[in-house]
């Protein structure tokens, strides 16, 4: 009986030690997929920190659409596209008048008042600029009260307006004060025209940035931090950045590029598609185009290369800084032509209004390459 009993106990402790031993494997494999899986991730995490990956990640270029009083009651709501400049960083202001004539999605005529009513501006904008638009926030007008942080502000117009203001009529005309409170009414207020209302958009906001560049830095940043909470829109730490570059310094606000014309008794501004290529899209990131245009100064005279490049920027092209070339002996400018390039090399003869084009078997079959000689003067290009 005795040895019975010590088998059966051995039997079942030999069964426990099974157990156990099975519980300690299938603990030693996952502590091991858990310590391999911490390794990878701690490995990618040293790696981003190493190389900077999520700096990498951040655009130093960029377009934003910033819209103000969308859907608030009282007024018309207004837009304004920010332009950063990936080369210097500097930030640029473009307002978008109400009375912009854009193309819908059915090569329809809209009028980007009615676009931004109805929330739809941002694709009308994309198809004029020929780019996208990155980033998109929506604001209040009480948020550009707040980033003016003074009871009023100065707006210069160029021009005598006559705004429609809570059912009166009002004139404004040269440099007025305006007080902080009455931003809003006047951004959203009828104009007798378009051309009143675009008026009035851009000396208020420029006004209005002017004011806030004007506070203490460190009051500046308070004040632009409550504006981004404020805001609508993803990745604001961008709209940060463009409230703070716009602020540091006087701002370069300007209307979109268009001239304003009158058509059966209609006002509207219609695009200066030129000046937005060379202005906007080219400095906007990702451009590219079919053709690339080398600038390049035979003549040594100080900045006609660049005053060439400057005339060519309305042109759908690439355009690279300019350099200097071979020699500085070329007496007549030269347009020399890659094979597929033709009719671009031409209009280049036609834009400078000198030079002879030529056949640049040399160069490759999408590139065009521009001498400038003697005969060609920076004066020559204003």
């Amino acid at each position: 009986m005795a040895r019975a009993e010590g088998y059966r106990v051995g039997r079942l402790r030999r069964r426990r030690d099974r157990k156990v031993q099975r519980s300690q494997v299938v603990f030693l494999v996952v502590l091991a997929a858990v310590v391999a899986f911490a390794a990878v991730a701690g490995a990618v995490r040293l790696a981003d920190w190493i190389l900077g990956g999520e700096d990498e990640q951040r655009k130093d270029g960029y377009l934003a659409l910033m819209t103000f009083g969308e859907g608030e009651g009282g007024g018309q709501p207004s837009a304004v596209l920010a332009l950063r400049d990936a080369a210097d960083g500097s930030v640029s202001l473009y307002t978008v008048p109400r009375s912009l004539l854009l193309e819908g999605p059915g090569g329809e005529y809209v009028l980007a008042g009615d676009m931004l009513a109805a929330g739809e501006l941002k694709g009308d904008l994309e198809r004029l600029l020929g780019t996208p638009i990155d980033f998109s926030y929506k604001l209040s007008y009480a948020d550009l009260e707040t980033l003016a942080a003074r009871e009023e502000v100065w707006a210069s117009l160029e021009r005598p307006v006559t705004l429609d203001v809570g059912g009166a009529e009002r004139g404004y005309k040269g440099r007025v004060s305006i007080p902080t409170g009455q931003i809003g009414a006047l951004l959203g207020a009828e104009g007798e025209t378009g051309a009143d209302e675009s008026a009035i958009q851009d000396a208020l906001v420029r006004g209005v940035l002017d004011s806030a560049a004007l506070q203490p830095e460190a009051d500046r940043a308070t004040v632009i931090d409550s504006v981004v909470s404020a805001a609508k829109g993803s990745e604001r730490s961008y709209l940060r950045e463009i409230l703070t570059g716009a602020t540091a310094r006087k701002a370069d606000v300007e209307r979109l590029p268009s001239m304003g014309k009158t058509a059966l008794g209609q006002f509207a501004y219609r695009p200066d598609t030129d000046r937005i290529l060379a202005e906007i899209t080219r400095r906007a990131p990702g451009f590219t185009a079919p053709v690339t245009v080398l600038v390049r100064n035979g003549s040594g005279r100080l900045g006609v290369g660049e005053a060439v490049a400057a005339r060519l920027a309305v042109l759908d092209v690439n355009l690279p800084e300019p350099a200097n070339a071979d020699s500085f002996d070329y007496a007549r400018t030269q347009i020399l032509a890659g094979s597929e390039t033709l009719p671009v090399a031409e209009d280049i003869r036609a834009i400078l209004g000198r030079g002879v084009v030529l056949d640049g078997n040399e160069l490759g079959p999408t590139t065009v390459m521009v001498i400038v000689g003697k005969d060609l003067t920076a004066k020559d290009l204003q």
